[in-house]
């Protein structure tokens, strides 16, 4: 309701700020007409009656009146395609949403830990977007990108997820297929943001040596940079099935010590930034 009273507020504001300078121009026009009927023949032979005074103001007026209709009427359209736009585009994240909840439950029925470090991840990531002031939209996708962003996990066996000892190579090398697997499982999920992208590539390192295609520098998504920190700072501050916490220092540590090698140099800055300067704590 607040919003129509708004809505109708603007457009009498418009109505009457257009009347305001048409009248302007009117009386400007109106001016000229004068001038000219007084000392020239032109419009008595251009129409072929007389069209001094009263006539020649009443054609301006009806030219006017057309041209402030027609403004009005394509503001209206414009704001109406917009209202429309930003309707469908919030039922949209309401769906990707609900998707990504259903997905959340699955992958937490065979494993506790990965939701709860998904979560915090989450959060991490998005206070580091918020830190290096990404516009609101982009903010919103690196979160929900967090939320599912190990997803993938969800193919690989129980008992490798929860060993509580070391994992074998061929154990390790199945872990490392999650993020491929995880966009497999979201390429095909309608979404504002590029959700399946950046959890694709939230293993990749800016030299090269991350996975699974390797990829480096600006190949990689900033969404994609700033998970990836995010993802590493929990992994090691929290416990592992496998390790007990290696904790949150050493993990600062591991991010201050290969900024601008693994990790992107401003994503590290502004992570480390909330910790030190901020006292962010994890969840």
């Amino acid at each position: 309701m607040q919003e129509k009273i708004n809505s109708q507020r603007v457009f009498y504001g418009s109505i009457f700020w257009v009347s305001l300078g048409l009248s302007a121009i009117f009386w400007v026009v109106d001016s000229i007409l004068t001038v000219i009927s007084t000392n020239s023949s032109f419009f008595p032979t251009l129409v072929g009656i007389e069209t001094r005074g009263f006539w020649q103001r009443l054609i301006v007026l009806c030219f006017l009146f057309i041209f402030a209709s027609h403004v009005q009427y394509s503001a209206r359209k414009r704001r109406e395609a917009e209202d429309k736009l930003q309707q469908t585009l919030e039922s949209l994240k309401r769906a990707v949403g609900t998707t990504i909840q259903v997905l959340v439950s699955a992958l937490e029925s065979r494993d506790p830990y990965t939701t709860g470090h998904q979560s915090r991840t989450a959060d991490l990531a998005r206070a580091i977007a918020t830190e290096m002031r990404l516009d609101q939209d982009k903010i919103d996708g690196i979160y929900m990108a967090g939320i599912v962003h190990d997803i993938g996990k969800i193919s690989i066996p129980t008992e490798i997820l929860i060993k509580p000892t070391k994992l074998t190579d061929i154990e390790s090398s199945l872990i490392k297929q999650h993020s491929r697997s995880g966009y497999e499982m979201l390429k095909d999920v309608e979404s504002p943001w590029l959700l399946a992208e950046i959890v694709h590539q939230h293993h990749e390192r800016i030299n090269g040596s991350g996975y699974p295609r390797s990829l480096k520098g600006d190949e990689i998504l900033m969404e994609a940079r700033i998970l990836s920190v995010a993802d590493v700072v929990e992994a090691m501050a929290s416990h592992r099935p496998y390790r007990p916490a290696l904790g949150i220092d050493a993990a600062l540590r591991e991010i201050e010590k290969n900024k601008g090698i693994l990790y992107d140099e401003a994503v590290a800055d502004a992570c480390l930034k909330l910790f030190h300067e901020k006292g962010y704590k994890l969840a």
